[in-house]
């Protein structure tokens, strides 16, 4: 797989110039870097079920009032499972391995809790609770609306693991995703809804809700369906500030045949009730369209990269239809997540090349840089926010297992968009 994208990916920036990018100035890492929240530092107050898993991070954003809000998971695990836990006993020695106590007792798993600062991410407040539902609960999105309005989008993540169908009394989707809003800059929430998905297995997401100049919101996540194997891309609007949300459309990609392979051909896209009826692909075909990201360039084209080798889709017509340009590839590439700045300078964090890297492109996704690694020992999951100095922040997590720690970096980009300069935090 991995040679068919590399050769696919030759004759692509053949067509385009490649950007060379791998330097990093500026302050040392160490004096850039801060931890915002972890099992060592500002730990949030005890609750039934907490350990020393501090971390995912979820998005950090700007309230209405000028604070920023952190966002990010407390648990005990990789995934903080309710107890009890229902696991297939072909997992549970790897499991064990990576640091999961069976014993562990969580009555509702993880819970969604935030940070606040008022001085730019130079401090931060103690946690304090967003959601705690019945069962593991983790950020997969949070945005600030135009009009002020708070939305966090939430992972539900069921109590059980490596089955083809959900054990009698338990959540039938292994993974389903919840939102809910707040009108006053996260003090109080409204009501959890649930999310549809155009998956019968699990839906997951952790792409940005991005705001179109209409005022409609769209947000990607990735379905599986009861016996498949294969993830599909799935986008949702709303177009009343969050308060319902439809599917305008499903992504599914095609494997390279070769370097023959034109890339408009890789991407079948339309409809969600297209897709239910087709059901999972079975066959050897078809590549993931997993963990992925959103971003809106100038002329209004939207750009989408994806897990696993970065594919890079845009759309012209709202998230309607896609079609491919590029990959960040060749390697693996996993959690994607960009910023677009104002000369349209695309800004990619993603992990899979040494630790937690950015990528650049000046031509829409076309071509990316090689990676620019920020943090070469971090697992990464992170999440980029421009600021509005054009400044980018870069929050991450440290490990994949406990003790975790959530980090935050803010940097720059140098002025021929060939390298980052890491800054200080806060007030500049």
């Amino acid at each position: 797989m991995q040679k068919i994208y590399a050769i696919s990916l030759v004759t692509l920036f053949l067509l385009s110039p490649v950007m060379n990018a791998q330097t990093v100035t500026g302050i040392p890492l160490e004096q850039a870097r801060i931890c915002v929240t972890g099992f060592d530092h500002n730990r949030p107050d005890p609750f039934p079920g907490l350990g020393d898993f501090i971390g995912w991070v979820g998005d950090t954003v700007r309230l209405k009032n000028g604070d920023l809000l952190f966002v990010h998971s407390a648990g005990y695990w990789h995934v903080s499972f309710a107890t009890p836990i229902v696991l297939n006993e072909n997992l549970i020695e790897s499991y064990q391995k990576s640091g999961l106590d069976l014993n562990h007792k969580a009555p509702t798993g993880g819970r969604i809790m935030a940070c606040r600062s008022s001085d730019n991410g130079k401090t931060w407040s103690k946690p304090e609770l967003v959601f705690n539902g019945k069962i593991d609960a983790a950020p997969s999105a949070t945005c600030v609306t135009s009009r002020g309005t708070v939305i966090q989008i939430i992972n539900v993540q069921a109590s059980w693991y490596g089955f083809p169908k959900a054990p009698k009394g338990h959540q039938k989707l292994n993974t389903m995703q919840l939102y809910i809003r707040s009108t006053d800059h996260g003090k109080t929430w409204s009501e959890p809804k649930q999310l549809k998905s155009s998956g019968t297995y699990y839906t997951r997401g952790r792409s940005r809700i991005l705001e179109l100049p209409d005022g409609g919101l769209i947000w990607m996540c990735y379905d599986m369906n009861e016996g498949g194997k294969l993830l599909d891309g799935t986008i949702h609007r709303s177009d009343d500030d969050g308060e319902t949300w439809r599917i305008v459309s499903v992504i599914r990609r095609r494997k390279p045949e070769g370097d023959q392979t034109e890339f408009d051909d890789l991407v079948v896209s339309g409809d969600v009730d297209r897709f239910l009826k087709l059901g999972s692909a079975m066959d050897e075909g078809w590549i993931d369209t997993d963990e992925g990201d959103l971003g809106r360039l100038s002329n209004g084209k939207l750009v989408l990269v994806v897990r696993p080798d970065g594919g890079t889709l845009v759309s012209s017509d709202q998230a309607k239809t896609w079609k491919q340009i590029g990959v960040v590839g060749p390697k693996y590439v996993y959690a994607p997540h960009m910023v677009v700045l104002k000369d349209d300078t695309i800004v990619l964090t993603a992990g899979g090349s040494r630790g937690q890297s950015v990528f650049l492109s000046t031509d829409g996704g076309q071509s990316w840089s090689k990676p620019i690694t920020i943090d070469p020992a971090a697992y990464g999951y992170g999440k980029l926010t421009k600021l509005e100095d054009e400044t980018v922040l870069l929050s991450y997590v440290q490990k994949h297992s406990a003790p975790q720690r959530c980090m935050l970096v803010r940097f720059q980009l140098n002025e021929d968009r060939t390298g980052v300069e890491l800054l200080s935090l806060g007030d500049e």
